[in-house]
């Protein structure tokens, strides 16, 4: 039940605020620049401009940085992390003090498995910019895919102290604390999910989740909403067959399974449901 973050996109969009409202230089008149800083271009366009960028010439340290990291975003959404880092490492080399490229090559780091260097590049992002959000965000994922919600849960507080309109700072903040059995706290997180964004299916569906015992006529709204917003979603039906199967609706149940056994849905216990139900 965990949604992706919006993450590539909102670095991009930063990345691009920033140099647009920083003083006129020699990269105004650097057309492959504005094209690299353009968050609409796809990414292997970006890649191409932000190098040509760089090889034009005339950037400022900071700006070489950016045209870097924007480079490293977009490998990073073509899947070429590996590729990504060494991009990555060429802008902090550029700009030691650009906390962008620090928080993207955590990123990075991260897909490829490198826990200490990831929680290194978080940290110096962090140092760089201790108000940071999206950071705090990124590492609180990081340790909730690690196990650890405590110290996610740390990262979250201070991310929606510093972003009251966080989706994902609430969201995520959420996990952590259905994660820590405070389901009545994960609910309230994640209304304020939803508050910010009611389209959100993967929220509602964590908030049933949450109110499953204590408020099982709202989670059933939840269960039911989350199908009706993401309604090819295999995991939606699951989760909600297995919360009418608490209740005593096997027949419900049973439609739900099906339904997510079609769509795709792969576990153990759904295969031996299936073949109970006849196949």
């Amino acid at each position: 039940m965990v949604r992706a973050m919006r993450k590539s996109a909102a670095a991009r969009l930063a990345l691009a605020a920033a140099l647009l409202a920083a003083p006129a230089g020699p990269a105004r008149a650097n057309e492959a620049f504005r094209t690299c800083m353009d968050p609409d271009v796809s990414s292997a366009t970006m890649v191409d401009f932000c190098k040509r960028a760089v090889e034009w010439g005339g950037l400022t340290r900071r700006e070489q940085a950016a045209a870097w990291t924007n480079v490293g975003v977009g490998l990073s959404e073509l899947g070429r992390h590996g590729d990504a880092l060494s991009a990555y490492d060429r802008a902090v080399a550029a700009d030691p003090r650009f906390a962008p490229a620090y928080q993207n090559r955590a990123l990075a780091r991260q897909k490829r498995g490198m826990v200490k260097g990831a929680l290194e590049d978080f940290a110096a992002a962090l140092k760089l910019d201790p108000r940071d959000a999206p950071t705090l965000v990124a590492r609180g994922v990081f340790y909730l895919e690690r196990g650890l919600p405590e110290e996610a849960l740390k990262d979250l507080d201070r991310a929606v102290r510093f972003d009251r309109d966080s989706a994902d700072a609430w969201y995520h903040r959420g996990r952590a604390l259905l994660m820590l059995g405070e389901t009545g706290k994960a609910a309230e997180s994640f209304t304020r999910t939803l508050r910010l964004d009611p389209n959100d299916a993967a929220a509602r569906l964590q908030r049933a989740a949450a109110r499953a015992k204590s408020d099982p006529r709202r989670a059933r709204a939840d269960y039911d909403a989350a199908v009706r917003l993401a309604p090819n979603w295999a995991e939606a039906f699951a989760a909600r067959g297995r919360f009418l199967d608490a209740q005593g609706d096997r027949a419900g149940a049973d439609a739900d399974f099906r339904r997510a056994f079609e769509l795709g849905y792969q576990a153990e216990w759904l295969n031996r449901r299936i073949e109970a139900m006849g196949g």
